[in-house]
């Protein structure tokens, strides 16, 4: 294949897999800042802003 060591697979796969999961975490935070404002907005609308 690469001719790479066992443990340069577990190095270069390890760094992969965590930009990877690095990337789904800040789709993730995007996704859910978005829906959440459509959701404050629709609730707002609904039954008014919070009292304090």
């Amino acid at each position: 294949m690469l001719n790479l060591s066992e443990s340069e697979l577990l190095l270069w796969g390890g760094i992969a897999v965590m930009t990877v999961s690095v990337g789904i975490g800040i789709f993730c935070m995007v996704l859910f800042t978005l829906t959440g404002r459509r959701l404050k907005k629709k609730l707002e609308e609904e039954y008014g802003k919070p009292q304090k």
